[in-house]
């Protein structure tokens, strides 16, 4: 049996997706992109904007009962992956310092032109 979750001020109608599916222990996060619950990027660079998607991640994984320690797999998604993995890399080891995830990183062309990143990912409850 699959359970939805939706952080709590999240209009869940206003979302063509659940932000979450929990099944069982496992949970399933819906990508999030660097941008604030307004729709705006905090900033110009994949800093700000991986530390603000993850932060939207972290939101939902708080709404299902689970944190970063339970997180297993993580699949991000770079517009400029030549030019911004470091400072990707660098926001990763500030979620997880100590036994990181599996991880997939992949170059792609996300649906706005401001937005550098989204980021999905698997954890347990």
């Amino acid at each position: 049996m699959k359970e939805i979750i939706i952080p709590e001020g999240t209009d869940p109608s206003a979302l063509p997706f659940s932000p979450g599916v929990k099944v069982g222990n496992l949970l399933f996060l819906s990508g999030s992109a660097g941008i604030d619950k307004n729709g705006r990027v905090p900033g110009p660079d994949i800093e700000s904007q991986a530390r603000q998607a993850f932060e939207n991640l972290g939101e939902v994984l708080k709404a299902a009962g689970s944190s970063w320690d339970k997180v297993v797999k993580v699949t991000c998604y770079l517009t400029h992956p030549e030019r911004d993995l470091a400072g990707w890399n660098k926001v990763w080891k500030e979620y997880f310092p100590t036994n990181p995830p599996a991880r997939a990183t992949v170059g792609a062309s996300l649906l706005n032109r401001e937005w550098l990143i989204e980021i999905d990912l698997i954890a347990t409850v």
